[in-house]
């Protein structure tokens, strides 16, 4: 049976926000352990069940219907980096990514534990595997790869963070070119070993055949906003001169803390450095105060962001 959200409170905005006008923290049989968002439809797990999150005729605009988690994204082989995932494309040359060659030499752990991915490997549309190693400074500080085409010419680029002993973390973009998986473009390092960055998410602008990969340096230490653009003609590599954000909590394997709204004017709600409110960071910078820290994925629907508080509480922000 379909269940409506109910509000058990509203918070307001701070004033002179742009969007958004209120939040609803919403009851659940159960305190939300998490929030999903797959390429079948988004949900939520509590320690009672799971739900499926749709917009619809309910007191919140948002209804949960109990169901099964569906389009989770495979787990990386036996092999390779215990805890990883494969990241999936449905077109152009390489179709699956994934972490291999699994390493303590980097010891830093601000994923949960101090194994990270040695190689990269990518299986392309025709089933063939190509890896590309790391050195031994140098190691994938991250969980799943990201496939996307960049700069619009028809092939896939595979996005990935990576951390070296003497610079810590850069973005960093690989391809294949001439039948090997070479790096095509990266974002200079954070400058000092354990110091890492988190993708926050990636803007697609097709009009002008490049994409934009923001990602927050150092998340856990002040947060900066940062992009890097990748295109046909060139590479930028840009400090957009805003802090104070932070989208992952330390240990935690929950790189998702961000979300873009896309449309003719595209937002990008970034947790602050306290996750007690969301900051718009491409435009506005409005910030949406939150009834708690969060410490949950935060995913869009059409007309709503949902996510959840570290005690388990669950909010919808909407219009």
């Amino acid at each position: 049976m379909l269940r409506c959200l109910i509000f058990l409170a509203l918070w307001p905005l701070l004033a002179g926000a742009a969007w958004g006008q209120s939040i609803a923290v919403v009851p659940t049989e159960g305190a939300v352990l998490a929030i999903v968002q797959t390429p079948r439809g988004s949900f939520v797990e509590t320690e009672r069940g799971t739900y499926s999150v749709t917009e619809g005729d309910c007191e919140a605009g948002v209804c949960l219907n109990p169901d099964v988690i569906r389009g989770l994204p495979q787990r990386a082989p036996n092999t390779a980096l215990p805890d990883g995932f494969v990241g999936t494309s449905q077109q152009g040359d390489i179709r699956k990514a994934w972490y291999g060659q699994p390493t303590d030499r980097y010891g830093h752990g601000v994923l949960g534990d101090a194994i990270e991915g040695g190689s990269l490997v990518v299986e392309d549309a025709g089933g063939g595997i190509l890896e590309f190693t790391l050195p031994e400074r140098q190691v994938f500080e991250d969980i799943t790869p990201r496939i996307h085409d960049l700069d619009f010419d028809g092939a896939n680029e595979v996005v990935t963070i990576r951390a070296s002993q003497t610079g810590g973390a850069a973005v960093v973009v690989f391809g294949i070119r001439d039948g090997a998986l070479v790096e095509i473009a990266a974002s200079a390092e954070n400058g000092q070993r354990n110091r890492w960055l988190n993708i926050a998410g990636i803007l697609p602008e097709p009009d002008q055949h490049r994409s934009a990969i923001y990602f927050i340096r150092t998340p856990h230490i002040n947060g900066r906003l940062n992009a890097l653009v990748v295109g046909q003609n060139a590479i930028e590599d840009t400090d957009l001169r805003m802090n104070d954000f932070s989208n992952h909590v330390i240990g935690s394997r929950v790189l998702d803390l961000s979300s873009f709204k896309v449309g003719n004017n595209p937002q990008l709600f970034i947790p602050s450095q306290d996750r007690r409110s969301l900051r718009e960071a491409l435009g506005s910078n409005q910030k949406i105060a939150l009834p708690g820290r969060i410490n949950k994925s935060v995913i869009t629907l059409d007309k709503s962001l949902v996510t959840a508080t570290e005690d388990g509480r669950l909010l919808v922000i909407f219009d």
